[in-house]
């Protein structure tokens, strides 16, 4: 995001918060004025399937269908 602020001083970037409930949860927040969460979701599944990890993903849209609000709780299975 550094770098992108430096090209576009104006840009919207959106915001990640993460907890970590327990050693094999990891739930990430996702918030942005712009509706990319499945482009969001998308990037999570291929980075699981790109390091070849076991992970499950539930994704809830917080945001009523506009796609600009949503949680992911990825959870190791294996």
């Amino acid at each position: 995001h550094v770098e992108v602020m430096k090209l576009y001083s104006d840009v919207e970037l959106p915001n990640f918060d993460t907890e970590r409930p327990d050693d094999d949860t990891l739930v990430m927040t996702y918030r942005s004025t712009r509706p990319f969460s499945r482009l969001a979701e998308g990037l999570i599944q291929g980075s699981i399937e790109f390091y070849g990890e076991n992970i499950s993903v539930l994704h809830e849209d917080l945001s009523a269908g506009v796609g600009n609000y949503s949680r992911f709780t990825l959870k190791k299975t294996g």
